[in-house]
């Protein structure tokens, strides 16, 4: 029961963070931010991710590995990245949130640490899609909705070439958009 549920956490976080990370690319490309929907969007994504960062610690802690240690080794790698890139976003969540106010206290101050700061924006992008690229198949064979590992294999594939693109665009939009807003006093 608690890995169906966490698997229809991870499935709504999923489409949470891809609504969110479109939404904020075409607003970094078009130069639109509204202020509500953005807030929406985020603040959502945030609760789910809250919920599921939960209900995977306890699952973890009170499930998984109670001393049997992770079995597979071709498993132990997804698992690991799945993990480490999970505490990444934990570590780099505040600032993102706040990476307006960061970069904007920065400009005209400090290039090094300004760029510093937007590179740190692109490795939160970075945990955050590779997290989302070793779990979609996983939620699926969690509800039952996948077993073959010809189907896992298609919905890996199918979801990195979607996280990569993703990931190529967003930090394209990120880049420009920031550079040309906070960057122009930068010394």
């Amino acid at each position: 029961m608690g890995k169906k549920l966490n698997a229809v956490l991870s499935l709504g976080i999923i489409a949470s963070v891809l609504t969110h990370i479109v939404y904020e690319i075409i607003a970094y490309l078009t130069f639109y931010y509204n202020p509500a929907l953005t807030k929406i969007i985020a603040f959502t994504t945030l609760g789910l991710a809250g919920l599921h960062a939960l209900c995977s610690a306890g699952l973890l802690f009170f499930v998984h590995d109670r001393g049997n240690g992770m079995r597979y080794p071709k498993l132990n790698a997804r698992t690991l990245i799945q993990r480490v890139s999970a505490a990444a976003m934990v570590l780099m969540i505040v600032p993102h949130i706040n990476n307006f106010k960061i970069l904007s206290s920065l400009a005209g101050s400090n290039r090094v640490l300004f760029y510093v700061v937007l590179f740190s924006q692109l490795l939160f992008y970075a945990a955050v899609l590779i997290h989302v690229a070793v779990s979609v198949s996983r939620a699926f064979i969690s509800l039952g909705l996948v077993s073959t590992g010809k189907a896992v294999r298609a919905i890996d594939i199918t979801v990195w070439i979607l996280c990569s693109g993703l990931f190529a665009a967003a930090s394209v939009a990120v880049l420009r958009t920031q550079i040309s807003m906070f960057a122009g006093g930068a010394s």
